[in-house]
């Protein structure tokens, strides 16, 4: 009887991911504790996401509200789960005595969902749920997802739904943990080791350097091999390399004769070839200056930036006409163009913009990434400077809020304004977060965000670019105060202070120019003289009684009232956050790229309601 009793059970449970407290197996008839809280208030946590409807990993960061880059995949049963990392703070709940861990995060109701049933396909059943609260279709309900923090430093807790089949040691050995710590963290639940049920959420305490150590003891046996290919390799190698430098040197003297006595290349070259730079000034300063010019160019001879001749860019400009004029900035004026075939955009500069030219050079010779300009090559000569960037064909974002029927260019949709939004902060979050040193961009404006044809955005101008070192005291303090008036934060324009969160609050700013198609600095009707800033206005709106409405108030009268209000409060909320007068209220850019995820999604979904066909809701499932 005994023995049935439990098959059925298990039978129950395992039909579903969710157990009912009615139907699950411990002395208190639950399915999942959560942690209570010690002495740590917040910490990192990873949950253990069964991917059974196999959903992408953006669909999934966007669930669990963080970054895709918090995802790591793996391989169990033949299916690709994930385990994810996202922050997990003490907290208050209903039903709960006391405080406890939880993470929080929010999904739109769908038509039929219940509490359940989004927990057990979106979060594998691991949603604190208590009572059964009703839903409402196309509403935004925020839920807790258990988690846990531990003190041991090496560890993090890991949230994990047992699954059929599963054991302790089977858990255990799956996540790099002890089966007996396991069995400690969850004893409310288990009380007998050899009993897991389908179904209940447990605490694993997992090394956290678990996978790479995984990875590393299944390959030592290859390492073996490989030294022995290489020494052979070596041994092989040595008479060649002897012969290769003799000849080196003999023809050393040779090709630097060569060199010398070359006027100029017809071909493009790779920036290794720094002996060939033209130096931008004028014959009685060119030999002064040669010297330094040579060390600020060596430092790119790792890269594949191109150099190019004045004739060669002279050409492509048809001599710098009018016509190919395509802007013009503060540090230069650019040009559309034509090399080898491609089009391109050629920044012209003063060579006493040799500063700017080269931030531009050291900067973007190391960045590649799909939302930042790439810079293809560079040029010099007759007194000026040139960099040759990809060409981006849609003009400015500026160009597409601030009349852009006058410009011919059709108004932006919403789903066009997020994905915008979120191409712009994946640009900035690159080169804060994921660069092998950090940058600050310094002078974040729309004019600076450029769209191609698809309306994807491209973060442009690195003119004012400082690098930060990795360190905990990230903070820089400039001899002048540069950027853009209407874009500067507190501390820059009182302290010349330089951090991240300088990018940060300027992107605030151009989030606020999104939803209210106004410029970040707009003149008085009454008063010419005066201006007023669009940080004014969202702090007005957010320090409101009815924020809500004085949002909806200012909304750009070019969306023609179709948008998602509560998707364009929200990003109004992230606009307020970001331009939090004290930097260190700020979020990090990781932080904005996943809740501008979510948004995304959700921009997604309000569009295929309405039957969309726009460039961003057709670009989403064509790879964009």
């Amino acid at each position: 009887v005994v023995s049935s009793s439990i098959f059925l059970l298990i039978f129950i449970c395992s039909s579903t991911i969710i157990c009912h407290p009615a139907a699950a197996a411990s002395e208190s008839n639950q399915t999942m504790y959560p942690m209570t809280c010690s002495r740590i208030k917040k910490c990192d946590a990873s949950f253990y996401h069964v991917n059974k409807e196999l959903q992408g990993e953006i669909e999934i960061a966007a669930a669990y509200s963080v970054n895709p880059s918090q995802l790591l995949p793996l391989r169990h049963k033949g299916v690709e789960d994930y385990l994810i990392t996202a922050p997990c703070s003490c907290e208050t709940a209903d039903g709960v005595s006391g405080t406890a861990y939880f993470h929080d995060t929010s999904f739109r109701v769908g038509i039929g969902d219940t509490l359940s049933s989004v927990s057990n396909r979106n979060y594998s059943g691991q949603v604190w749920i208590f009572g059964d609260p009703l839903l409402d279709a196309g509403d935004v309900t925020g839920v807790k997802l258990l988690c846990g923090c531990i003190e041991d430093e090496s560890k993090i807790v890991v949230t994990y739904t047992v699954q059929l089949h599963d054991t302790l040691s089977q858990i255990a050995s799956s996540l790099w943990a002890d089966a007996d710590e396991i069995h400690s963290m969850n004893s409310k639940l288990i009380q007998d080791p050899e009993l897991i049920v389908p179904g209940w959420v447990l605490f694993v305490p997992m090394y956290k350097n678990a996978y790479q150590t995984t990875k590393g003891s299944t390959k030592k046996h290859v390492w073996t091999i490989v030294i022995a290919v290489l020494s052979t390799l070596t041994l092989l190698s040595l008479g060649s390399l002897a012969i290769i430098f003799i000849r080196r040197k003999l023809k050393k003297s040779q090709r630097n004769n060569e060199l010398e006595s070359s006027k100029h290349h017809s071909k493009s070259h790779s920036i290794t070839g720094t002996s060939s730079f033209q130096y931008p000034l004028s014959r009685a300063k060119s030999e002064a200056h040669k010297t330094s010019y040579r060390k600020e160019v060596s430092g790119f001879e790792s890269e594949k930036t191109l150099i190019y001749s004045i004739e060669e860019i002279q050409e492509a400009t048809a001599n710098f006409d009018e016509s190919r004029k395509i802007g013009e900035g503060g540090y230069g004026t650019v040009y559309h163009g034509v090399l080898n075939e491609q089009e391109v955009a050629i920044k012209k500069m003063k060579s006493n913009k040799s500063k700017e030219f080269f931030a531009e050079l050291k900067v973007l010779c190391r960045i590649h990434h799909i939302n930042v300009v790439e810079l293809l090559g560079y040029a010099s000569g007759d007194d000026h400077l040139y960099l040759v960037y990809e060409y981006v064909s849609n003009g400015s974002l500026s160009e597409h809020l601030h009349d852009p029927l006058k410009r011919g260019y059709q108004p932006l949709s919403w789903p066009s304004r997020t994905q915008i939004a979120l191409d712009t902060a994946k640009g900035i979050e690159y080169i804060h977060d994921h660069t092998k040193s950090r940058y600050v961009h310094r002078d974040i404006k729309t004019s600076n965000i450029l769209l191609d044809e698809n309306l994807e955005a491209k973060v442009a101008d690195f003119g004012l670019v400082k690098l930060l070192s990795r360190t905990n005291d990230e903070e820089l303090v400039a001899t002048r105060l540069v950027g853009t008036p209407g874009y500067l934060p507190p501390e820059s324009v009182k302290e010349l202070q330089v951090t991240p969160k300088t990018d940060v609050f300027a992107f605030g700013v151009v989030l606020a120019e999104l939803i209210t198609g106004r410029k970040a600095l707009v003149r008085e009707n009454q008063e010419p003289k005066r201006t007023k800033s669009l940080i004014t206005l969202i702090y007005s709106i957010f320090q409101g009684e009815n924020s809500e409405a004085e949002l909806e108030a200012v909304v750009d009268e070019n969306l023609h009232g179709s948008y998602p209000i509560e998707d364009v409060y929200k990003m109004g909320e992230i606009a307020a956050w970001c331009l939090n007068e004290n930097p260190v209220g700020r979020p990090e850019m990781r932080e904005i790229v996943a809740l501008l995820s979510q948004l995304m999604t959700s921009a997604v979904e309000w569009e295929a309601s309405l039957g969309g066909n726009s460039q961003v809701f057709s670009g989403l499932f064509t790879g964009r």
